[in-house]
C-alpha cells in the first residue's frame, strides 16, 4: 500500500484498523490493515462489511 493515502472514518478491530481511502482507480475503497510492527497485512475492499469481516478474521502471526 502506498504511504500517501489519507484514511478517514477509522475503526479498530483488535490490532486491525479499518478505514476509507481512495482506491487504485480513484473511487472510495475500504482498507483493512494490521497495526503490528512486522505483520504487513493489508487488503482493499469495495464495501465496509467485507473489510470488517476480514478484520475480524485476521489472525496475526506476530506477537
Amino acid at each position: 500500500m502506498a504511504l500517501f493515502r489519507i484514511f478517514r472514518e477509522l475503526r479498530r478491530v483488535g490490532q486491525v484498523t479499518v478505514g476509507t481511502a481512495h482506491g487504485k482507480r480513484g473511487h472510495i475503497a475500504y482498507v483493512a490493515a494490521c497495526a503490528a510492527d512486522d505483520c504487513g497485512w493489508s487488503a482493499e475492499y469495495d464495501n465496509s462489511a467485507a473489510a470488517m469481516v476480514a478484520a475480524q478474521g485476521h489472525r496475526c502471526r506476530v506477537r
